[in-house]
């Protein structure tokens, strides 16, 4: 028998088996602290590192950028918990664990109201830090400019930053909707680009130094989650903004870090989102990729840390 036929044939069953695998595991719990809930119909999965509240230093939501999840944020969330800190780390739809479910809109500003939702159903009471990194940090901007009330703080890393949103009405995106080949390009994108030696390509990339093998498949596996990429395709048409945002509507206390050698959201990128950002102060690290949470931990919490001192909510 041809030895390529084989391979074509075993490799898309074996794959097909990883993926079965991890849905059921994700089905399960995939984390001690995986918590399962549903907000406007829309299946949520979020990581909490609980604290005492009448003791905690304060609460910290996490929002990870494109094509990761609470992975992301892990060790950072880790590190906070110990230091006295409640954390809550969320997997924005459709990444990670929560909904893959194609027809959920996308935009920064519905993420925002789904996250605002998410945390007033479960976690009442609170008033929050948070933060995003690169496409979460849109969707952190969003959040904090909606509302603000909510929150004591709002940090960017290496965020794709917003000067200004506005409401558009794209007639032709409900043609492409109804299209057939979404489906079929998401089953290729699942089938062949899914790939660990591609994504090992892509960390490196944005993180400016090799990833560790824990690293690459902790970002693997929720993307192997069956519907994850036909649902990253749905995003361009499935993406209407709510709200019209301008950011000089920004009025919380404001941080972004940045890392100088970022080659995916440079700094110079989103320098004037950020200058139209009242009060916003700035660290830019040297020679750091643009996930600097996660190559460049010690550091990265060092800044960070002091920022949330001074904006305690004591």
């Amino acid at each position: 028998m041809n030895n390529t036929f084989v391979v074509s044939v075993i490799s898309p069953v074996f794959f097909a088996l990883l993926c079965l695998c991890v849905f059921y595991a994700a089905a399960q719990k995939p984390f001690d602290n995986s918590v399962f809930t549903t907000v406007d119909d829309v299946r949520m999965h979020y990581r909490h590192w609980e604290k005492d509240l009448a003791t905690a230093r304060g609460s910290i939501v996490l929002i990870h950028g494109f094509g990761g999840s609470t992975f992301s944020w892990q060790e950072v969330a880790d590190s906070l918990n110990q230091l006295g800190y409640e954390v809550v780390a969320v997997d924005m739809p459709p990444f990670g664990y929560s909904d893959k479910t194609h027809r959920i809109n996308q935009s920064v500003t519905a993420h925002a109201d789904r996250l605002h939702a998410l945390l007033s159903q479960q976690l009442p009471g609170r008033t929050w830090h948070l933060a995003g990194h690169s496409m979460g940090g849109a969707v952190a901007q969003a959040y904090a400019i909606c509302y603000p009330q909510h929150l004591v703080s709002v940090t960017f890393v290496a965020p794709a930053l917003f000067s200004a949103l506005r409401i558009s009405d794209k007639p032709v995106r409900n043609m492409l909707r109804l299209s057939p080949l979404r489906f079929f390009f998401g089953e290729l994108a699942e089938e062949w680009f899914i790939r660990e030696a591609r994504l090992e390509r892509l960390l490196s990339s944005a993180y400016g130094v090799e990833p560790s093998r824990e690293q690459v498949l902790g970002y693997l596996y929720p993307l192997t989650v069956p519907g994850t990429a036909r649902a990253i395709l749905s995003a361009a048409t499935f993406h209407e903004e709510l709200y019209e945002l301008d950011a000089s509507m920004l009025s919380v206390p404001a941080l972004a870090i940045w890392g100088t050698s970022d080659t995916w959201v440079p700094y110079a990128s989103r320098e004037q989102a950020l200058l139209r950002i009242p009060e916003v102060s700035l660290v830019l690290m040297e020679d750091v990729g643009h996930n600097p949470m996660e190559t460049h931990l010690e550091e990265f919490m060092k800044h960070w840390l002091v920022f949330l001192d001074e904006h305690s909510s004591d």
